[in-house]
């Protein structure tokens, strides 16, 4: 089963404030699913192969 991480959970793995994961998910630097209009939630998996590739900001 997937496992999905809040904002809050992103921005302490990442070390940034939880306002600069939701800039980077409005210009599209990291990968992310909207529900509901406005709770944002993001794939384990598909996040740590972003940030692999080089891609953390």
């Amino acid at each position: 089963m997937k496992q999905f991480l809040s904002v809050n959970e992103v921005a302490e793995l990442l070390s940034v404030n939880p306002m600069t994961i939701y800039k980077w998910c409005k210009s599209g630097k990291l990968p992310h699913y909207t529900i509901g209009g406005s709770v944002i939630r993001f794939d384990s998996e598909q996040l740590a192969k972003h940030i692999e590739g080089g891609n953390k900001k």
